[in-house]
């Protein structure tokens, strides 16, 4: 009764049964297994799996099998669930899933076999596989590395991985991406919550830009980790799959934007009251002079002044500062006499420098020497120069200032050294010393704006800077600038002594500078008109009976400006009029065409700039 019961059951099963004997004789085929395998029952039955459902090729292992069984009563595949290739009676081959066991009252005799045709999950394994692989292939192709998370235990990473995260090591597989030790350690946090918030449907996706250490643990690599939730049970994840990707060009952009930004707003604030500002510092630093050069000005009297007129520098160098950084820079470039303006500038610092330092200035090398350049940004890196110099022997020593000729194949260069004795630079210190808002100084003692202002201007002149310096022995700057490509001729110098008296007109809308700046001219011997418009220093200009040997002009005035006002004269006197033209607005330049006989002076400036600038006007109109 049992075994009719087993062979009705057997028969009605979906999965195809076969019974074979220890010859691997079929024995019994229920209907499924005829269906499956494309035979007649009476073809079927009585013949060897050989013959019939096992491939040739596969021949030699089953009779192995059978061998192995018939000496030990073991066989490799009794009572396992195994995948392997069958064929049907027109030959082709197929995956099956096939269980073996023991017939339990012919035990040794008889076999049992149920086989299910897995060809269908087998593709869809397959198409599983091609998928997970061309998913492989795509991650490797749309980032730096992969990785295949499975919450709460292994993740699997892809090759690449090795290659971007330094340090790595094949034990790190069973971190979490958000768990990996190489996480710099203050990021760690913040990429432990958003993992947690993706973990706790919080976030649609796993995103976290953190740092990782490099190998020797002196510098850092940016990583971003992009990633998502696959697979989830009773709605929670339990696979994520995501990506590595190298951002640290990246980042180091967006830290240059944001810097570039910060620099923007700055140029807009400061370029909001610069005028006005250097007006008033104009003034100041003018009655400071004046008052200076009065005679019996006691010692305590004129140690005050200058620090007056030192502080006005400093305030001149700090709204210069930002506003060559902040904005676009408006620049200025002609041939310039190298020597004379290093000179010139230089007295202008002086005042600035303690009684402590000592200034040497070897500069004869220079003479005639001629650089492409905006002498106003060139002037602003001296004065920066020598004041960092200042700021670096708070206890006094020696700024060396020197300058040389070299020759090279593009045609020579200008080689100018600014040298302290001071306390020098740390050597991880050097390679920022460039940036702009660095400083070692204490807070409130330095911007950090000097020295990039010192790179710019000789950069803009296709030169270079570089700087030699060790702790505790001083620092060496050391400026390139390309020769001018035009003839060298003979500098002027800075200033060639007092020159001839000669009618002045100053045209100065400032109620406090106008009358400063004429009485100066006057001290100096000079037959001074002043007006606050453009217009009235026209007509002042050109009257028979006074016609201006010189005009002094500030570029902004009312009713016609400086330039125009100028070329007016110029027209009406039918020649050239040597002038010297002021501003406080530090986007001012002069015509790409001026002549020699035109010069700018920027606001705040020293009376001795001042007639030093006429001097050289003066002369150039003569020299035409």
């Amino acid at each position: 009764m049992q075994h009719e019961l087993s062979g009705s059951i057997a028969r009605a099963l979906p999965d195809a049964v076969l019974s074979i004997d220890r010859a691997s004789v079929i024995l019994f085929a229920n209907d499924a297994a005829v269906r499956l395998f494309g035979y007649a029952r009476e073809s079927f039955v009585g013949r060897t799996l050989s013959d019939t459902i096992i491939p040739p090729d596969l021949a030699p292992q089953h009779a192995r099998g059978m061998a192995t069984f018939a000496a030990t009563g073991h066989g490799p595949v009794i009572g396992r669930r195994i995948e392997i290739t069958a064929r049907d009676a027109e030959g082709r081959r197929f995956p099956i899933e096939l269980t073996v066991f023991l017939d339990p009252e012919r035990r040794g005799e008889v076999f049992h076999a149920t086989i299910r045709d897995i060809t269908e999950r087998a593709g869809r394994e397959a198409e599983s596989k091609a998928e997970r692989e061309r998913m492989r292939q795509f991650l490797d192709a749309a980032a730096d590395g992969w990785w295949d998370c499975r919450v709460g235990g292994a993740t699997q990473f892809g090759d690449g991985v090795g290659a971007l995260l330094p340090g790595w090591s094949d034990a790190m597989a069973s971190s979490a991406p958000s768990e990996l030790p190489l996480i710099h350690a203050e990021d760690r946090a913040r990429v432990a919550d958003a993992w947690a918030a993706h973990l706790e449907g919080v976030t649609g996706r796993y995103e976290c830009t953190h740092r990782v250490l490099e190998a020797d643990g002196s510098s850092v690599r940016w990583i971003r980790q992009s990633g998502r939730a696959v697979e989830f049970d009773i709605g929670r994840p339990t696979r994520i799959v995501g990506t590595f990707t190298d951002v640290t060009e990246l980042q180091s952009a967006e830290e240059r934007l944001r810097s570039a930004q910060r620099l923007e707003m700055l140029g807009l604030l400061a370029g909001g009251f610069a005028h006005d500002l250097n007006n008033l510092l104009a003034a100041i630093r003018g009655q400071a002079a004046l008052a200076a050069s009065e005679p019996g000005v006691t010692t305590p009297i004129l140690e005050s002044l200058e620090s007056i007129q030192l502080a006005t520098t400093k305030a001149k160098m700090l709204s210069t500062n930002m506003l060559s950084l902040g904005k676009p820079a408006v620049e200025d470039f002609r041939s310039v006499a190298v020597r004379p303006l290093i000179e010139e500038t230089l007295l202008i610092a002086r005042p600035g420098l303690p009684k402590s330092i000592r200034l040497v200035v070897e500069l004869d090398a220079l003479d005639g020497a001629e650089v492409e350049m905006d002498a106003s940004a060139f002037q602003q890196a001296v004065l920066n120069l020598a004041i960092n110099a200042r700021d670096a022997m708070p206890q006094g020593g020696t700024l060396r200032v020197d300058g040389t000729v070299l020759d090279d194949e593009a045609g020579g260069r200008v080689r100018v050294q600014f040298e302290d004795t001071g306390t020098g630079i740390a050597p991880e210190v050097l390679p920022r010393i460039f940036d702009p808002f660095f400083t070692t100084k204490p807070k409130g003692v330095g911007t950090g704006l000097g020295l990039a202002v010192v790179a710019r201007a000789v950069h803009a002149a296709r030169g270079s800077v570089r700087v030699e310096s060790e702790r505790g022995h001083g620092a060496r700057f050391i400026l390139d600038l390309p020769l001018a490509r035009r003839a060298v001729r003979p500098a002027m110098g800075a200033a060639t002594g007092a020159s001839r008296p000669c009618r002045v007109v100053v045209a100065e809308d400032h109620p406090l500078l106008r009358p400063l700046f004429a009485d100066a001219l006057r001290a100096m011997g000079h037959d001074v008109r002043e007006t606050g418009d453009g217009a009235e220093a026209v007509q002042l200009s050109i009257s028979d009976a006074w016609t201006a040997d010189l005009v002094v002009l500030d570029v902004l005035l009312p009713s016609m400006d400086g330039l125009r006002a100028h070329r007016r004269i110029e027209s009406l006197l039918g020649r050239s009029l040597p002038a010297v033209f002021i501003s406080g607005e530090p986007e001012s330049v002069l015509p790409a065409d001026a002549p020699a006989s035109m010069e700018l002076l920027a606001k705040p400036f020293e009376i001795m700039q001042l007639q030093s600038a006429i001097d050289r006007v003066m002369l150039a109109a003569a020299a035409r």
